[in-house]
């Protein structure tokens, strides 16, 4: 597990368990002693499901690269500073950093609500690409307006899923929930974006010419 102290970052370590075995305590030892290398496996390990539920909050923006490796330093400065003793069990690891994740994600939005010239969370500027042709483009727009308009608890898994290309199994142990449940979430997501594409003309001649989203 990891063991907290009392401080805000901190909280709700537990916010989000799953059933992952333990992790090797050589493992647990080496990011206590802020080894490099075991660092970035963390990080490797974990990107997706991170990025996957900032993007959830705050969209696809230019700022989302930024805030995902800010919940790693935040994570690392936490250990670094005796604030987080880490014991070792991976549940409790992925469920610290995600609490991490959901505070950092309030953080960004109430900075967003207070600059007006904020970028709506819907856009997707750091997907830019020259390998997307400007139709390209328009329809992944276009997908992540509608996708921003499902709920979280929908929006998220369709995003794990389809935008961070997560396994069934792995959503359902990052988001606590059974696997039923996840199938479930998807299911309800996928029946609302098909009706929210359905009143949008470019996504609707996409999708009647054999397209896929």
């Amino acid at each position: 597990m990891l063991y907290a102290t009392d401080c805000p970052a901190e909280r709700g370590v537990e916010l989000l368990p799953t059933e992952w075995s333990p992790i090797e305590e050589a493992l647990s030892e080496r990011l206590s002693r802020l080894d490099v290398d075991a660092w970035e496996a963390l990080y490797v390990e974990h990107r997706r499901l991170i990025r996957g539920l900032l993007a959830g909050h705050l969209g696809y923006t230019a700022e989302l690269e930024d805030v995902t490796q800010q919940v790693f330093e935040t994570a690392l400065g936490l250990v670094d500073t005796g604030k987080v003793r880490l014991t070792g069990e991976r549940s409790g690891m992925r469920a610290w950093l995600v609490a991490i994740a959901l505070r950092l994600a309030q953080s960004e939005r109430r900075r967003r609500s207070r600059t007006t010239s904020a970028e709506p969370s819907s856009a997707c500027e750091n997907l830019t690409s020259a390998a997307i042709d400007p139709a390209g483009w328009q329809l992944l727009q276009r997908t992540q307006a509608l996708v921003a308009q499902l709920p979280p608890r929908l929006r998220i898994p369709w995003l794990l899923r389809h935008l961070e290309g997560m396994q069934l199994e792995e959503i359902a142990e990052s988001c606590g929930v059974s696997l039923a449940t996840v199938k479930r979430r998807l299911s309800r997501a996928q029946r609302k974006f098909s009706s929210l594409a359905a009143r949008d003309s470019v996504l609707r001649e996409h999708l009647n010419e054999g397209g896929v989203l």
